[in-house]
């Protein structure tokens, strides 16, 4: 651009995203805080399984340009990784999750002098489990003795040849380089503090996505969504059992075995009750029902159409049946957002928003632990005689307030700055060759 040019230019700073490939939470993350601060850095987003990084390259305009590149064979971790932030012009790296690529991640980092930073999206450098499952499949409350957590992970197969301390020491070192550490909740930053006391964090919430459902009833959003949520849904039968909802893709540690046992337990004590999993289950992506109707799986859904789904399952709370701690939680946010209450462990972040805001219940660890019990206090809530106390948890949910994108981007940018401005340099590592980068891109 010539001086004297008054036509806008690109940011001048690039952030790298690196994410797994398993979608999710993180994913949804990453991207939200893209869109919320394209104008004020250049964003690419790293899918990082093992030698193979597709990298997007956002556009200003919201366009996409993809690439994907493979490591060679002779090419070492430092070389590829710095390579690909030269090529792209990245100035900091933003971790959100490093398991697609974690020894050649922390090879490389160790030896960059490009600065990088981590958002806890779970705890996976603390525990293999990711969310600190026992061998009984339910959390072990977070347990920091290596010789409890070594018994603990050889009787999982999965986890049975890891060495816990050399884990640790391994994610200790990459922490301990980090420009930032941010954490979505102040229960799992302390929770990766009791691993790893030596790094400070920072809370910055999730923004929720545009909180589209704090917006008066009836405007245009509600009328764009309504009739795609109608003609998607499942029917229930027409009489007044309440139904209870689970949102989200949910598999064994969101609780899908233990939304099974929940059904089943209806079935066999005949109580008047119904369950919807507005989202999908690790095994059945829906659309699905039994044939008693007990248990409905919607399929995925669109967050904006949650209102108009809630009415038509007759949902009047929505439930977390989770095995283990969330960090965060999109989908309360979206609950909350909806006006429905909700019943949640008595751990981790859905806990921690709960608490004192009278839009929900917190089951005592007792009822966590015990399905059967877990499902007799969300009936009682649902009894006629509570009645009032539902409705003001709806009135109270709805009321909520929640950390928007811009608050989110404002903060989680401010780190950028503050990593870019202390960068010490040195040696850069040359880009990738231009034929190379040229191949890699993807044309549709």
């Amino acid at each position: 651009m010539m001086p004297g040019d008054t036509q806008p230019t690109r940011p001048l700073h690039g952030v790298l995203h690196v994410i797994h490939g398993h979608g999710g939470g993180t994913e949804h993350h990453a991207r939200a805080l893209i869109d919320a601060s394209r104008n004020r850095y250049r964003h690419h987003l790293a899918i990082a399984i093992g030698d193979r990084w597709r990298i997007e390259a956002h556009q200003d305009d919201g366009s996409v340009r993809t690439f994907d590149f493979v490591r060679g064979a002779a090419e070492s971790w430092t070389a590829f990784i710095g390579g690909l932030c030269a090529s792209f012009g990245i100035d900091v790296i933003h971790l959100h999750n490093i398991t697609g690529s974690r020894d050649g991640i922390v090879e490389a980092l160790a030896a960059l002098d490009i600065p990088y930073g981590y958002t806890i999206h779970d705890f996976n450098f603390a525990c293999p489990t990711i969310l600190f499952l026992g061998v009984d499949g339910m959390y072990c409350g977070a347990q920091t003795d290596p010789s409890f957590c070594a018994h603990c992970l050889a009787a999982q197969p999965p986890f049975a040849e890891i060495d816990i301390v050399a884990w640790r020491t391994r994610h200790r070192a990459l922490l301990a380089r980090t420009a930032f550490l941010l954490a979505p909740s102040r229960y799992t930053g302390e929770t990766l503090a009791k691993y790893y006391p030596e790094r400070p964090f920072d809370v910055v919430p999730h923004g929720a996505p545009g909180v589209w459902a704090m917006r008066p009833e009836g405007d245009d959003d509600d009328a764009r969504t309504s009739a795609p949520a109608r003609s998607m849904t499942l029917a229930l039968p027409a009489d007044d059992i309440p139904t209870i909802a689970v949102l989200g893709a949910v598999g064994p540690d969101k609780g899908a075995r233990r939304l099974e046992r929940l059904a089943d337990l209806v079935r066999a004590t005949g109580t008047r009750v119904r369950f919807v999993l507005i989202g999908y289950m690790d095994v059945q992506h829906g659309p699905w029902q039994s044939d008693d109707a007990v248990l409905t799986v919607h399929g995925r859904y669109d967050p904006r159409a949650l209102r108009s789904l809630f009415a038509h399952y007759r949902v009047s709370l929505v439930a977390y049946p989770s095995a283990g701690p969330e960090t965060f939680s999109f989908t309360l946010s979206e609950a909350w957002a909806a006006k429905r209450p909700v019943f949640v462990p008595p751990f981790g972040a859905l806990a921690e928003r709960l608490a004192g805001t009278g839009a929900g219940w917190v089951w005592t660890d007792d009822e966590w632990r015990d399905e059967a019990k877990m499902l007799r206090r969300m009936v009682a809530a649902l009894a006629p005689e509570n009645a009032p106390a539902l409705a003001a948890a709806s009135e109270c949910a709805g009321r909520i307030p929640q950390a928007t994108l811009a608050d989110m981007a404002r903060r989680t940018l401010a780190h950028y700055d503050a990593a870019i401005a202390s960068r010490a340099r040195s040696a850069a590592v040359p880009p990738l060759e231009w034929a190379r980068v040229r191949d890699a891109e993807q044309h549709a």
